[in-house]
C-alpha cells in the first residue's frame, strides 16, 4: 500500500503506475483529493467517505451492487489521498492524463445532501467546501489554474453540513449521508475516467 500525505493508505493507488501507461485516451486515472478535518464535527464527512471508498476498492466493505461496474473500471485507476487542508500543489500534482475529484463538507445545503459541481464552477454560488482551509476553494483553484494554466477536468462533490465546531461529533445528518456521498465520489471518478 502507498501512504498519503497525511499517512493514511490506499491500496487502490497501487495500480496507479501502470494506468498512466495504459491504453486508454484522455483520462487515464483519477486523483481523489479529500478534505476536512476529524476533530470539527461534520468537516470529517470527506474523510469518512474516503474511508468507505477505499474499503470497497480494496474488498474490506460490500458496495452497493449498483456501484460494482464503477468500482471495477476505477481498481488501479484511482487514487484517493487525504489532504486536510486542499493547497494548490494538491491540484498542481496531478499529470495532465488525471481527473481531480475534490471531496469535502460544505455549507449552504441541507445537512447530509450531496452536491456535485465542476471545479471551473465553483465560484459561481452553490455550496461552499467548508473546511478550515488557508485559502477558500474557489481561490486555491484559481492559484492552481494560474500557476498551471488550466484546471484539470474535474468535479467538486460535498455533503451539507452544519455542526463544524471543534470537538463536535459529526451530525446525525451527516453520518447518515455518508454512503450516499462516498458513492456519489465513485460515480463522479468513473464518469471522468469513461469521459
Amino acid at each position: 500500500m502507498t501512504a498519503a500525505r497525511d499517512g493514511s493508505h490506499s491500496a487502490a493507488r497501487d495500480g496507479l503506475a501502470g494506468a498512466r501507461g495504459d491504453s486508454r485516451g484522455g483520462t487515464r486515472a483519477v486523483l481523489v483529493l479529500v478534505c476536512g478535518d476529524a476533530a470539527r464535527g461534520d468537516d470529517r464527512a470527506g474523510l469518512l467517505a474516503a474511508e468507505l471508498v477505499r474499503g470497497w476498492l480494496d474488498g474490506l466493505a460490500t458496495p452497493p451492487r449498483a456501484l460494482e461496474p464503477a468500482l471495477a473500471a476505477l481498481t488501479g485507476h484511482v487514487d484517493v489521498r487525504d489532504v486536510g487542508q486542499l493547497e494548490p500543489d494538491d491540484v498542481l500534482s496531478a499529470s495532465s492524463d488525471e481527473a481531480v475529484v475534490v471531496v469535502d463538507a460544505a455549507r449552504g445545503l441541507p445537512a447530509g445532501q450531496v452536491a456535485r459541481r465542476p471545479l471551473a464552477g465553483l465560484g459561481s454560488g452553490g455550496p461552499v467546501p467548508r473546511s478550515s482551509h488557508m485559502l477558500p476553494l474557489r481561490d486555491v483553484l484559481a492559484l492552481a489554474e494560474t500557476l498551471r494554466g488550466s484546471l484539470p477536468k474535474g468535479t467538486f462533490v460535498g455533503l451539507g453540513g452544519s455542526a463544524f465546531g471543534l470537538g463536535d461529533p459529526p451530525s446525525d445528518a451527516v453520518l447518515g449521508g455518508v454512503p450516499a456521498f462516498a458513492a456519489a465520489v465513485v460515480e463522479e471518478a468513473a464518469r471522468l475516467l469513461s469521459a
